[in-house]
């Protein structure tokens, strides 16, 4: 298998080539920025060192020293192809986001763009125009669609309105268009977000200015999409499920937990004080672990958890899948001809070649221009998955 590899998961980009172990690769950028956060954090720790020792107990003080420094977290939460074996990737350190070309073979990092006003991901490249397309996020609840040079200036946005558009993807060619998922967004008294409509996939002609809906069903939200040369269309679809829709089981299940969640509390609230004059918790065995907290990972926007997987696992025992088997990767025709591929996709990309490597967030799997399907890696909370083109 000639198949390269790159995916992110948990944050952390991975590297997967032919007849070689997956590897890491950390941001320079990201370590750069950690380092300056603790620089700063050891600068003023010993200002507040004198008051805290003459307001907290002893044992306090004491466990407060023992704890490791905390490492700002450094976040890549979009990957795609460049050109000749590059990838490009979206990072978040803190309130600090940017855009960074790398080349694997030489692990060199080159930044393009960075700014604290808006997160940027979902980055696609063209390579005919030497465009960038991604998107922007606002802290007031939308996100547009924008693009970029590869120069590196900041990204200016084509779309607008109170809505989330995500994940653009050019179309291969000559002409500059491509296409994105868009939702309307509803708001409260308040101004907050507070649900959406369904995901569609729309195409954004850069030429002609317009805008036009490709696929649409309120029943569905439709992820991913991407468009060959020819205008097949290949996307995610998955059951639509509004925020506001009442759960007559759930709502049942948490009245009844109400009891036990306030026994927890107040057992917590005891550990608490016991703890700082003590030294040690009321239960000293078995308790750290159930506390840690749960995995999850950020995918389309929305969190998901290990208790949101269900009965979802099918598949391979040792790489079940983080979504339902509702969540199909489809391939529809020019002619509007609809064919499901595989179930339980969490994400997707297309080679040059026809190749299509997807992920259930547990596992890796090839479609190759055959038809055969191969599991290429087992990982671990799998977010995005990208293949290298010419990457050797």
């Amino acid at each position: 298998m000639n198949l390269s590899i790159a995916y992110l998961a948990q944050g952390k980009l991975y590297l997967k080539y032919p007849q070689a172990p997956i590897r890491e690769y950390e941001s320079q950028f990201g370590q750069s920025v950690q380092e300056r956060v603790l620089q700063t954090q050891r600068r003023k720790a010993w200002k507040n060192r004198g008051l805290m020792e003459m307001m907290l107990p002893p044992g306090v003080v004491e466990q407060m020293q023992q704890q490791p420094e905390a490492k700002l977290n450094v976040v890549i939460n979009s990957l795609c192809q460049g050109e000749k074996g590059k990838l490009l990737y979206a990072l978040e350190a803190g309130d600090v986001g940017g855009i960074f070309i790398l080349e694997p073979a030489r692990e060199h990092e080159q930044r393009l763009f960075h700014n604290a006003d808006f997160q940027v991901g979902y980055l696609s490249f063209h390579s005919e125009h030497e465009l960038i397309a991604c998107t922007t996020i606002h802290r007031s609840g939308i996100a547009n669609i924008a693009m970029m040079p590869k120069n590196g200036s900041r990204p200016h946005e084509v779309t607008e309105g109170d809505s989330i558009d995500l994940a653009p993807c050019w179309i291969p060619g000559k002409t500059k268009a491509l296409v994105f998922q868009s939702a309307g967004i509803g708001r409260n008294s308040q101004g907050f977000v507070c649900d959406r409509a369904p995901f569609t996939i729309e195409k954004l002609d850069c030429d002609q200015k317009d805008i036009t809906t490709l696929v649409s069903d309120r029943k569905y939200d439709f992820l991913g999409p991407r468009m060959k040369a020819d205008g097949t269309l290949y996307y995610i679809r998955r059951p639509f499920r509004p925020k506001q829709q009442v759960n007559l089981l759930r709502l049942f299940r948490e009245i009844i937990l109400i009891p036990l969640r306030l026994a927890y509390a107040i057992f917590q609230w005891l550990n608490f004080f016991t703890q700082i004059y003590t030294g040690k918790p009321l239960m000293a065995a078995g308790t750290r672990k159930s506390l840690d907290r749960k995995q999850q990972m950020k995918v389309w926007g929305e969190f998901l958890t290990p208790e949101m997987m269900g009965n979802n696992k099918f598949d391979e025992k040792d790489a079940p899948a983080w979504v339902p088997r509702s969540w199909q990767l489809v391939r529809q025709l020019t002619n509007g001809v609809a064919e499901v591929i595989a179930e339980g996709v969490l994400s997707f990309d297309l080679g040059e070649d026809g190749t299509i490597v997807y992920t259930n967030g547990s596992a890796i799997y090839a479609v190759h221009p055959d038809g055969h399907t191969e599991r290429v890696l087992v990982g671990n909370l799998i977010e995005n998955v990208a293949i290298v083109q010419n990457a050797i």
